[in-house]
């Protein structure tokens, strides 16, 4: 059985950084964006912040 990654996560950080580059890789044109290391400041900056709202968003109780 799986474990729920956002529950049993002691680094926080680490998760969003995660989560960052899944994000990235997932909604790149691989012949047009480059791979997450050569995104770009800009790019990883939006993401991680995408990522950590994210994860606040999933950290709220109903």
């Amino acid at each position: 059985m799986a474990r729920c990654r956002l529950c049993t996560s002691n680094d926080r950080d680490a998760l969003i950084e995660e989560l960052a580059i899944e994000m990235w890789e997932s909604r790149r044109d691989r012949e047009i964006d480059p791979p997450w290391e050569g995104a770009g400041d800009y790019w990883q900056r939006a993401m991680r912040e995408f990522a950590a709202a994210t994860v606040k968003m999933l950290e709220r109780r109903p």
